[in-house]
């Protein structure tokens, strides 16, 4: 009864509708109802076979066979067929052809015994229902082949997905150190300067117990900071004298250009905030938008810290780089004005740490 409309259905090629699923659904109902109450299929008495006690055939047992003969037989073929075609060896058919293959061997021995009405083997009464139990234990088995299979596959789909991920976020620092490098070349007074920035502010991060997640953030958010200076005349950038006014708001620009020139990819707006914001000063009189304290992101707080002590270390076209006692002079001197002072508290704890 679970076969049959699945037998139906493979053969029309096309999903059973409502009424014939409610067909089929009575029929088993009736079917049912001949087994419990009538002995068209199996009588209600039992006798004695091999030492045990058996119920016996009724009229229409012999049709039944028949119809689960033409049933498995049909299947036999679909699956002999389906493993052919099958050249990834994703499932094993094997057992489930060799139990199909006793089953329907079995199941003509018991018609031909209906016919001769008496057991061809006589020691199995009823071959057929054997033969179905052979079939059930070996389709069990092919399941389990095959979860087994879609088990390990799926391993070894993980593991492959996790080396793709840890590959593709190599390839992601390393195009974006690449942008950084290629940032820095631009002033060649500063070359490393991003780099050296990102170690400074990972170092503070670490000190305020930031997540993994957070300070890989950062560390992408330093090594692009200065991006937007590609849109500075290089005449400005390295002239060794004052700049005019007209010059300065180029420099001022750079935030908001390297923010415009990210928000481009969808990768980088987690830092584009930062971005914007690390030239920001906690007394309000930064740029590009004047915020003050806890309006500037703190990731822009601790950037602004490691930025603002490797530039005071680097040497510039207009002065000499700074010894590292004068650039913590003069942290000491901003903090709490310029920059944020509890972070600059904890960045001097590193510096001063280091021999």
């Amino acid at each position: 009864m679970y076969t049959f409309p699945l037998f139906i259905n493979s053969v029309i090629l096309e999903k059973l509708g409502t009424r014939i699923k409610i067909l089929f659904g009575t029929l088993t109902l009736i079917c049912f109802g001949f087994i419990l109450f009538t002995d068209l299929i199996i009588r209600n008495r039992t006798i004695y076979y091999a030492g045990l006690l058996q119920s016996s055939a009724g009229t229409l047992y012999p049709f039944f066979i028949i119809l689960l003969m033409v049933i498995t037989i049909y299947f036999y073929t679909k699956i002999i067929t389906v493993s052919k075609k099958d050249i990834t060896g994703s499932i094993n058919y094997t057992p489930l052809i060799f139990g199909l293959g006793i089953g329907i061997g079995l199941g003509i021995l018991d018609f031909v015994g209906l016919i001769l009405e008496k057991p061809v083997i006589s020691f199995i009464r009823n071959p057929f229902v054997f033969g179905v139990f052979i079939m059930s234990v070996l389709f069990v088995w092919t399941f389990l082949s095959q979860y087994s299979w879609t088990l390990s596959n799926l391993t070894r789909s993980k593991e492959m997905i996790k080396k793709l991920v840890a590959k593709s976020n190599r390839s992601y620092v390393e195009f974006v150190e690449l942008i950084a490098k290629t940032v820095d070349a631009k002033d060649h007074y500063t070359a490393g300067h991003s780099l050296r920035v990102m170690d400074y502010a990972v170092r503070i991060a670490k000190t305020l117990n930031m997540s993994r997640a957070e300070i890989e953030l950062l560390r992408h958010a330093c090594l692009l900071h200065d991006i937007g200076k590609i849109s500075i005349p290089d005449g400005i950038l390295n002239k060794p004298g004052p700049l005019t006014e007209e010059e300065r708001e180029h420099i001022f620009k750079h935030p908001v250009v390297g923010m415009q020139i990210l928000s481009t990819v969808s990768d980088f707006q987690e830092i584009l905030d930062i971005i914007y914001a690390h030239h920001e000063r906690v007394d309000g009189k930064g740029y590009p938008n004047g915020l003050t304290k806890d309006e500037i992101p703190l990731m822009a707080r601790i950037m602004a810290v490691a930025d603002t002590y490797d530039a005071m270390r680097s040497e510039r076209p207009y002065r000499k780089a700074r010894t590292k006692e004068e650039a913590v002079a003069e942290l000491k001197r901003v903090k709490g004005s310029q920059l944020d002072k509890k972070i600059v508290d904890r960045f001097l704890d590193v510096i001063v740490a280091e021999a």
